[in-house]
């Protein structure tokens, strides 16, 4: 699977370092073939698993992958090979997001990047538990899109008067907590209209820029805080019973189609060049699944 991760990495941006020559790809699909000797990864063997390729290793563009045991989720056998390939990255954000989002008893939230993957399942849970989301897209026709599939507030980050608008929602619903995908300028201004104790939760930066324009006074006195979230540390803090929890809640969610990535194509190893730049150009048409 490609992701926006996968991106910064081949650009050398990304918080994760390999020494080249290197085959990228940090999540995949396939069957065990080989396994370590300790009880664990013996269990494993033969199955299908999902998994997160090695930090140091190659990665899972490839036939084979090398990787480590607690990196490996057994699938459903109900759930297909296309969504097993995206079932770690995105749906474990997103649910880890979501959990974060409860535990701090936010009424509502904010979300910027809300006509990609994994925003469309954070809207999916969202609504089961009747918390509101404003939604942060960058162009007006992603509004209707949004609007079309059961959103209610969807603000167009382009607009001359977004802040005007969104502080009057902000207010409206008394939303809390922002995910950030974005970082950059723009967020800082975000986190500074938001009311005391507010939190920003940061776990990408599409604009490939620092946050910034961050009110030293609103962290002092107004207890704002701001935090990263990093999937691979999420994994390393939580014990394999508390993992293999989330899991069963996943994937059950999964089955029933309540978490669902949409997939742009299939593509072998000749055609990806041409398909990433397909995939930057628009990355909410869906995943690319990269196949042997």
């Amino acid at each position: 699977t490609c992701n926006p991760s996968d991106l910064s990495f081949i650009q050398g941006s990304y918080g994760i370092k390999k020494e080249l020559p290197i085959v990228p790809g940090f999540e995949g699909t396939g069957i065990v073939v080989d396994a370590d000797k300790d009880a664990h990864a013996q269990l494993l063997l033969g199955k299908r698993v999902s998994f997160n390729s090695h930090p140091q290793l190659n990665g899972s563009w490839a036939e084979y992958c090398v990787t480590n045991t607690n990196a490996c989720i057994p699938v459903h056998s109900a759930i297909t090979i296309e969504q097993a390939a995206c079932m770690l990255v995105n749906p474990y954000t997103a649910f880890a997001l979501f959990d974060i989002i409860k535990e701090r008893k936010s009424k509502a939230f904010i979300m910027n990047a809300s006509s990609g993957q994994l925003a469309g399942m954070l809207q999916n849970l969202a609504k089961k538990e009747n918390i509101k989301i404003i939604n942060i897209v960058r162009k007006n026709n992603q509004i209707e899109l949004l609007k079309s599939k059961g959103e209610e507030y969807v603000l167009s980050s382009s607009e001359a008067d977004f802040l005007i608008i969104l502080k009057e929602l902000i207010q409206k619903l008394g939303a809390t907590t922002f995910i950030d995908a974005v970082s950059g300028e723009v967020s800082g201004k975000i986190l500074e209209l938001m009311p005391p104790s507010s939190q920003l939760i940061l776990y990408g930066a599409l604009t490939g820029e620092n946050l910034n324009y961050i009110s030293a006074k609103d962290l002092i006195f107004s207890g704002k805080s701001i935090v990263g979230f990093n999937l691979i540390k999420w994994f390393e803090n939580k014990t394999m019973s508390e993992i293999s929890e989330v899991t069963s809640k996943l994937q059950e969610k999964m089955v029933k189609g309540e978490i669902k990535t949409e997939i742009y194509k299939k593509v072998h190893f000749e055609e990806v060049n041409t398909s990433l730049v397909r995939y930057i150009i628009n990355m909410s048409a869906g995943k690319i699944i990269i196949e042997p």
